[in-house]
């Protein structure tokens, strides 16, 4: 389960859900990130959270619960933006 996931688009798409889950976080706590930041530590939470995404998402197919699979991965890549939202980010500054 520890390989190298080899696809641009899978890795792209996973990439744009854990970024709205990083936004929703940051949004809802008042927080903010630097974008190079949130950037890497997105792309690193994706690469650990990505390969058990795609076991779950296996293993809900195999079952035939397509819908199932699709919301699990889902979640999984939420939760990669939402760790890395907590790892980089920071208190907004109060308005003026």
């Amino acid at each position: 389960m520890n390989q190298k996931i080899q696809n641009p688009g899978l890795a792209e798409i996973a990439l744009g859900i854990a970024a709205i889950g990083a936004g929703e976080y940051l949004r809802a706590h008042r927080l903010q990130a630097r974008p190079e930041a949130l950037a890497y530590c997105l792309k690193s939470w994706v690469q650990i959270k990505l390969p058990q995404a795609l076991w779950d998402v296996k293993a809900a197919m195999d079952c035939h619960m397509d819908a199932i699979a699709e919301k699990t991965f889902q979640a999984s890549l939420l939760q990669a933006g939402i760790e890395a939202a907590k790892e980089c980010g920071f208190p907004a500054a109060p308005p003026l």
